[in-house]
């Protein structure tokens, strides 16, 4: 509860922050963070994977969001859009929810620094909160790539990787080690 009452009261204090030049696109709606600019939080709070699971998508593990971009050209069966439909929605569910929690302690440990009341004990236990929630958010998305390659032949895992241009990046004895 006292996240979300800080996330809304940081939406509707009307803070923004100006996006920087390569970032354009970034809402201007965000709030200010010192630790985040523009984009992040606002791809923090729509859910979107910022790489978190490129170690998963660079090694033959295909991404629910992608999957169903490609269903066509993947063959998918109609079982198996549906499980990744599902996939999908609590990815998404989860990473905007620990998104919006990730922002709201960024926000506390910007707080914390701006009010001239950081310490040693309270910074710490605020970056304890702030690897926990990265950590959490990552795995969302992760698992989620696992959960997908599940459903997927190893057929439909190379139309991806090439669909994708990670052919040539593919490890797992598919591609080249960087």
């Amino acid at each position: 509860m006292k996240t979300t009452t800080l996330l809304l009261l940081l939406l509707g204090s009307g803070a923004a922050t100006a996006a920087e030049p390569h970032h354009a696109h970034a809402h201007q709606s965000a709030p200010r963070i010192s630790g985040l600019d523009a984009a992040q939080v606002s791809g923090l709070l729509e859910g979107r994977g910022l790489g978190y699971a490129k170690a998963a998508e660079l090694n033959r593990y295909p991404g629910p969001m992608h999957v169903l971009e490609l269903a066509r050209e993947l063959s998918l069966t109609e079982a198996q859009a549906e499980a990744t439909r599902v996939i999908r929605a609590r990815v998404d569910t989860q990473a905007k929810a620990l998104g919006a929690q990730l922002v709201a302690a960024e926000a506390e440990l910007d707080r914390l620094f701006r009010s001239g009341s950081a310490d040693a004990a309270n910074v710490t236990a605020a970056l304890d909160t702030i690897a926990s929630l990265q950590a959490r958010l990552r795995g969302a998305h992760l698992i989620a790539h696992i959960e997908q390659r599940r459903l997927l032949t190893p057929e439909q895992v190379d139309r991806y990787m090439q669909l994708r241009g990670h052919d040539g990046d593919a490890h797992g004895g598919h591609g080249h080690a960087h």
